[in-house]
């Protein structure tokens, strides 16, 4: 634009040049009006070419301002576009980083899973252990029931409760249990209940008052099971369940 205006300026300094120079020529073969209209003349042409170039120059300033504008908005569009890419790659990041998190999370619970399932198969193994057979005091589904009075049924029971001709080894369920003794906490709670017994033997966690009945002739009196549909069996049961009251009233 500077260049330009040195351009300009050296061009009106010519024009002043040529117009002194020729006025005397003018002057001398022209009239003085003839003379004042070539000098405006000069003087208009002088102005119309300082125009031009100021025009010119000021189209060429317009040009060079509007090229900086686009390459500062081309400037600013690289720049929005690597902060774009920046965001994008910035997410992906975070994406990975959640996905390997979520997993990792999967994996934590597989194990935990694991650890569950090989849990149960100890408790499973551990009951598998147990010495006895639950099948040997719990009543079948087909096993029919002694049916009698009540009254009549607990009335036998309490005898057969110190009758050691059950037994093969001269005890009785009185041997254990006289006066209300011999019976571990749990005894007070109704039936069904947890026995330790029935649990360390024959891996049951609950037992009702017929099969700890059967489980008694089995292992203290180490006698056989009853037979499901027997009086004997029925008696005791109503029997057991009375003391289970007494005991319970008592603690």
């Amino acid at each position: 634009m500077q260049d330009q205006e040195n351009k300009r300026q050296k061009l009106l300094g010519n024009l002043a040049k040529g117009l002194l120079y020729s006025t005397p020529l003018l002057v001398a073969g022209m009239g003085v009006s003839q003379v004042a209209n070539a000098e405006s003349a000069l003087y208009a042409q002088a102005a119309g070419e300082a125009e031009s170039a100021a025009h010119h120059a000021k189209g060429e300033a317009e040009g060079e301002a509007h090229h900086a504008k686009g390459e500062a908005e081309h400037a600013k569009g690289d720049a929005e576009g690597e902060a774009h890419h920046a965001k994008g790659e910035a997410e992906h990041a975070k994406g990975e980083a959640e996905g390997e998190a979520h997993h990792a999370k999967g994996e934590a619970e597989h194990a935990k899973g694991e650890a569950e399932h090989a849990k149960g198969e100890a408790e499973g193994e551990a009951e598998g252990e147990a010495e006895g057979n639950p099948k040997d005091i719990k009543r079948g589904w087909f096993d029919k029931k002694y049916k009698g009075d009540r009254t009549n049924l607990v009335a036998r029971g309490k005898e057969l409760y110190g009758d050691a001709s059950l037994s093969t080894n001269g005890l009785s369920c009185n041997s254990c249990h006289t006066d209300l003794e011999g019976y571990n906490d749990t005894f007070k709670n109704p039936y069904k209940h947890y026995v330790a017994m029935a649990k360390d033997i024959y891996g049951l966690k609950k037992i009702s008052a017929e099969t700890m009945v059967q489980l008694c002739m089995n292992q203290p009196m180490e006698a056989k099971s009853l037979p499901w549909d027997s009086e004997e069996l029925a008696a005791l049961t109503a029997y057991v369940k009375v003391l289970q009251k007494e005991y319970a009233a008592k603690k």
